[in-house]
């Protein structure tokens, strides 16, 4: 789903317009299809649908393809992950716009949307060139009011989450044995806590182990599983954090107050406790999604 949430009508010259008015003429004579007009666009319904139209203010769930004329395909839904949008407000382009109020529910249809109802002059990036003209082959899967659609949302939203808990769960395991695998190569004998996190002291430190409100200077290396170095702290610049605060991930905040004064050591995270599914690419650091992290640690001061 690379652009659908980003349709943007753009205005274009006469001259243009009319040059691609005429392309997609001769795309369809060419092409020998026969076509019914509406808002100054062309379209085929090939299975016609049930009940009343769609009009403005209604929300559709379709399915559907986008084309530019040569065939190439810039954009289409996934078969498990329709699209939802409210007709009559501008999110799509004008032609996808209008062209629902064409159709009913169950209908299969194609668009044939001259560039002046789709992206102009402009295109979008490399995708879409300027002055295209666009088609868009449609499956309108359901119709629904206000209501309907925050129903619709609620379960689509609670799908989401499960499917993302069940992800979290299963991740977690995963890095549960390559955490175990990780401590047994290296010879580093951790110890693991309630909320999987790992942890190995080499040196230890002098005083009360840190707590929650205390600030930390901690100078620190971080690795990847496979030995690559993301992120590091400067050379006699440690790195300054209030426990407690949520400032750092959640691997830090628990595994920090197993060290104290001076101590060195190790974290061993597993994702959930660090980004989780997210990827992170920021100046020099790249850390790819459920990754396992770990991080050699040495606190300078505890206040």
């Amino acid at each position: 789903m690379k652009i659908h949430i980003t349709f943007i009508y753009l205005c274009c010259c006469s001259i243009a317009i009319f040059a691609q008015n005429t392309d997609l003429k001769s795309y369809l004579e060419t092409a020998k299809i026969e076509t019914e007009s509406a808002y100054g666009m062309q379209y085929r319904v090939y299975k016609a649908g049930q009940g009343e139209h769609v009009k403005k203010g209604d929300y559709v769930l379709i399915h559907y393809k986008g084309k530019l004329l040569d065939g190439t395909i810039f954009d289409a839904t996934e078969p498990e992950e329709p699209f939802v949008f409210q007709v009559g407000y501008g999110q799509v382009v004008r032609g996808l716009d209008v062209g629902m109020t064409l159709l009913n529910k169950g209908s299969k249809t194609d668009l044939f949307i001259p560039s002046d109802m789709a992206y102009g002059t402009k295109g979008v990036g490399k995708m879409i060139p300027p002055n295209a003209a666009l088609i868009f082959e449609v499956d309108v899967i359901d119709i629904m009011d206000n209501k309907a659609y925050d129903q619709y949302m609620r379960a689509l939203e609670a799908k989401e989450r499960a499917a993302f808990e069940a992800h979290i769960a299963q991740q977690f395991e995963t890095d549960l044995r390559r955490i175990n695998d990780y401590a047994v190569q290296n010879k580093i004998k951790a110890k693991r806590l309630p909320s999987g996190l790992s942890y190995a002291i080499t040196k230890k430190g002098k005083g009360e182990k840190a707590t929650s409100g205390d600030v930390l200077e901690v100078s620190y290396e971080g690795f990847l599983l496979d030995g690559t170095t993301f992120d590091k702290s400067p050379a006699k610049e440690p790195y300054q954090v209030r426990l407690g605060a949520k400032k750092v991930i959640q691997g830090w905040e628990e595994g920090l107050q197993q060290f104290n004064k001076g101590a060195q050591g190790w974290l061993l995270v597993p994702s959930k406790m660090a980004y989780g599914p997210r990827s992170i690419e920021e100046d020099h650091i790249f850390i790819p999604s459920d990754a396992v992290l770990i991080f050699k640690i040495k606190v300078e001061s505890i206040k």
